[in-house]
């Protein structure tokens, strides 16, 4: 608008807070002044007291609802000019026809597309000025009201970004071609496309940026389909094809695969290469449904099966898919339901210090108690509550209970208890965290430190600065921070630097391997050490078994959290457990482990035992597993020194197993026996140095011996030290001898043997 123009004034109606606020945010770097109103009674009041210029318009809302409040509006002169949009998540014919029978100019569909948005209002309100204008001016402005209202009808019908189709003139394009199916013979295929991780591009390179990427996405994507085909922009990154064809699917896939080939190609975005990739439903007429808005929700639907089947690929509509769509509409009832009526609750699982094993905290997690079906799992409830919005709402409440929680634990014989709650991304971005927080201590006059927060990575990198702020805000009063799920998001050590965090909680999935798997063990054990540098404490989640918490106890990790201690539990139980104290068991059996520890593994028992009887008189503490599974336990239970494995084991073999062993626990010296057939395969080892030595299948008794302590000896140099002058580390006893002086007295007496 002109500098000199006041600005409009946009009168937003909806129960929901969320919304009224969202819009408003929408709307004011255009410039608008806004006005709010809860109820369509409210808003009466506020129209009586200074008309707007446009209303933005919720339909469901509790006592007069947006259509009785639109008829009310246009039944009276002074503000039946008023221009209304009508904001749904309905999107169907009747719901759009009932709008415009209350006197709706025009609608939005929820979620609100931000250019949709401004080019609705802005057209609007250019209209309503052309109206007002021609009232009192007459005749004189009706031949230019006459090209402005053709413009317009363009503007309502084109995006405005891409010039393609919009949703209203897709849908009316997408009827007339159904309709010509009747007497051409045709099929029609609708597909739905979805740009793969948008969000991203908008968030590290900005809006911009954003625009110019759906720009050249919609070029092309019409150099994708033939002049009688139409591509249109549905909103955001959502596109869509109809297709006149002769035989649906094969045309169909023929395209999605043109489509996806077009994407191989980085898209140059003002300096930037960018690439991305697209999810696509696709759904054919007339087998899969026979009206527009039937045959785009479930090309919408199938998009989905795409996007979960790991994106950048095409799913086809299938009645199965929407079965399950249905269902997911009705378990989003259910939720809404929930938050309603408080069906959710907190249960506890507690956090414990590997130097004590004393619990040192609790972390609060949501649980819903659903009438009629029990507890349900929150790998089904927390992806809608995120999906809808609810988890900001819920989210509030989760404080407040937590809180609450803290302060009758605190006035009680269990006393002061820590407890962490999980931060959804969109509480800081739709809500108010820090005063929700604020709030919850202050009704509960619990002091600001026994309550900390854990964030995402992903949730720390969307609106960085606001997030600093809040953190900052947070812990200044006393509150602590923690980063959940860390190492599966895109953010470093030296990054996080910038936020106000006290610890770090490794994800499970790293954990759930660490004992089996060189990779997890080496993420893991580099976050430790890593956040150690950084003085933060780290917290293992997901710990499961006695071989995990050795392995994380060994290698200095500070708290675990998982099923092996406890599962969560409610109030009620959590209580029994804090006030007897309950700990995990002391840490003798490493410390005392005998230092000359040999482990033997074969999956055939008579070998294991006629090994057993070979070194029996040797002095070693001799471990013995059935498989490669029983050994990574074993190894993570105990230090051991020297491993001997059979090459032939099911599921798998030596040469593999001991490579594993080499990257968990490269210290060890590791030999296999193996037949003469297997040699190949480990010599293969030996040049990658998996393995110190091997020996075929019958051995020598008295060699194996010999070279058995070889190893040891070998182990005791590599250390500085003889085996019996070792710590359970591989330290040397004596600092005092000259290991370098030790070490060449061993190899010459080692080469006179």
């Amino acid at each position: 608008m002109s500098m000199c123009e006041p600005a409009a004034t946009i009168l937003i109606v909806d129960d929901e807070a969320q919304n009224r606020k969202l819009l408003e945010a929408l709307l004011r770097p255009e410039g608008y002044l806004t006005v709010t109103a809860a109820s369509g009674e409210e808003a009466l009041v506020a129209i009586a007291r200074r008309a707007p210029d446009l209303i933005l318009l919720d339909v469901m809302m509790p006592g007069m609802d947006g259509h009785e409040l639109a008829s009310t509006l246009k039944a009276n002169p002074s503000t039946s000019n008023i221009p209304i949009i009508m904001v749904t998540a309905q999107d169907d014919r009747s719901a759009r026809l009932a709008g415009l029978e209350a006197g709706a100019e025009d609608f939005l569909t929820k979620p609100v597309d931000r250019a949709e948005l401004w080019v609705r209002v802005r057209n609007l309100l250019r209209l309503k000025s052309f109206s007002d204008r021609l009232k009192n001016h007459g005749a004189v402005l009706e031949q230019e009201v006459r090209e402005r209202i053709a413009e317009l009808e363009h503007l309502a019908n084109y995006d405005p970004l891409t010039g393609l189709p919009n949703r209203t003139l897709f849908y009316d394009t997408l009827g007339r071609a159904l309709d010509q199916t009747s007497y051409n013979g045709c099929m029609v295929a609708v597909l739905f496309i979805d740009l793969d991780h948008f969000k991203n591009v908008n968030d590290t390179l900005g809006h911009a940026i954003g625009d110019e990427l759906l720009r050249q996405f919609g070029n092309r994507l019409v150099q994708c389909v033939q002049s009688r085909d139409t591509v249109g922009r549905l909103g955001g990154d959502e596109f869509a094809l109809i297709l006149m064809v002769n035989d649906g699917q094969h045309a169909a896939t023929l395209v999605a695969n043109r489509i996806r080939d077009a994407l191989r190609e980085p898209f140059d975005l003002k300096g930037h290469d960018v690439s991305v990739t697209a999810s696509i439903g696709i759904t054919i007429h007339p087998d899969d449904a026979s009206d527009p808005e039937t045959l785009l929700k479930y090309a919408d639907t199938a998009m989905y099966r795409a996007k979960k089947a790991g994106r950048d690929t095409f799913r086809f509509f299938t009645a199965q898919m929407n079965a399950e769509a249905l269902a997911q509409i009705k378990l989003e009832k259910a939720v809404r339901k929930a938050v309603d009526n408080n069906e959710f609750v907190l249960f506890y699982q507690p956090k414990v210090q590997l130097s004590s094993g004393r619990i040192t905290g609790l972390e609060a997690l949501l649980r819903w108690q659903r009438p009629g079906h029990g507890m349900v799992s929150p790998g089904e409830f927390i992806p809608v509550l995120e999906e809808t919005g609810l988890i900001v709402r819920v989210g509030a409440w989760v404080i407040d209970a937590a809180c609450a929680q803290i302060g009758r634990w605190l006035r009680s014989p269990t006393g002061p208890m820590q407890v962490s709650i999980n931060v959804a991304g969109r509480q800081f971005l739709e809500g108010d965290l820090e005063d929700d927080v604020g709030k919850a201590l202050a009704a509960h006059d619990i002091p600001a430190d026994l309550l900390e927060l854990e964030l995402t990575e992903s949730s720390l990198m969307s609106n960085t600065a606001r997030t600093i702020a809040t953190l900052n805000h947070l812990k200044q009063q006393g509150v602590q921070i923690s980063i959940d799920d860390f190492g599966t998001g895109y953010s470093s050590l030296a990054y996080l630097r910038r936020f106000p965090i006290d610890k770090l909680k490794i994800d499970i999935a790293f954990i759930r391997d660490i004992t089996t798997n060189p990779d997890a063990a080496a993420i893991a054990l580099t976050i430790i050490r890593m956040a150690h540098g950084l003085k933060l404490d780290v917290i293992a989640e997901g710990v499961e078994t006695e071989a995990q918490l050795t392995y994380l106890r060994r290698h200095g990790c500070d708290q675990i959290q998982g099923y092996y201690f406890s599962r969560p539990l409610p109030p009620s139980e959590i209580e029994l457990i804090l006030r007897d104290e309950k700990r995990l068991a002391p840490t003798d059996g490493i410390a005392n482990a005998p230092l000359k520890t040999l482990l033997l593994v074969d999956d055939e028992p008579d070998i294991l035992t006629a090994l057993r009887h070979v070194l029996r008189l040797e002095g070693y503490n001799i471990l013995s597993a059935l498989s490669a599974a029983e050994g990574f336990e074993l190894l993570a239970l105990h230090p051991v020194q020297v491993i001997v494995c059979d090459q032939r084991m099911p599921v798998m073999s030596g040469a593999d197993f001991l490579d594993r062993v080499k990257g968990l626990y490269p210290d060890a010296l590791r030999i296999i026996l193996s037949g003469y057939t297997d040699l190949e395969l480990v010599m293969d080892s030996i040049n990658r140095g998996s393995i110190y030595r091997f020996y075929t299948k019958p051995w020598d008794s008295d060699v194996l011996r010999d070279n058995i302590r070889n190893a040891f000896r070998h182990y005791a140099l590599m250390h500085g030290g003889r085996p019996e002058q070792l710590d359970d580390h591989g330290r040397n006893i004596h600092p005092s001898i000259d290991p370098v002086a030790q070490g060449r007295r061993r190899r010459a007496r080692l080469n006179k043997t």
